[in-house]
């Protein structure tokens, strides 16, 4: 992706994930709060897996972002509901959904993310376009 002119942000590690389930969420201390009540307009109740997780966070940080690589687990039902939710959120952000299982292709997976990157480009391009006429 950096090759892309992309940065990339990851958001899920297995070493954040070991602190939160195993030592802080027993002490109360619970970081999944603020991205649950984000999703909370759109899911209403935990979904299982990451299902809540995806969807809240794209909701935080659609601001931040030009656009956001769904990856999700092949068959996973909590995140394909979250997959089919994302593009009816009020924030307004393109989303590329990449399901991955051992079938999944290196060239056909780069083909998408180099046609995504190209879409957000022109998005970007246009919207520059527009605020200088405004302006």
């Amino acid at each position: 992706m950096g090759k892309l002119g992309v940065e990339v942000r990851r958001r899920l590690f297995i070493s954040e994930w070991t602190k939160f389930s195993l030592f802080l969420n027993p002490l109360g201390v619970n970081e999944t709060d603020r991205i649950h009540k984000a999703a909370l307009p759109y899911l209403k109740r935990d979904i299982g897996g990451d299902g809540w997780e995806s969807v809240g966070e794209k909701v935080l940080h659609a601001k931040e972002y030009d656009g956001l690589v769904h990856l999700a687990p092949f068959t996973c039902m909590p995140e394909i509901i979250a997959q089919n939710i994302m593009p009816k959120t009020k924030e307004v952000i393109p989303v590329l959904t990449i399901l991955c299982d051992e079938q999944l292709a290196k060239p056909g997976t780069l083909t998408r993310l180099e046609a995504f990157v190209d879409l957000l480009e022109r998005k970007r391009r246009s919207k520059d376009r527009q605020q200088r006429v405004l302006v």
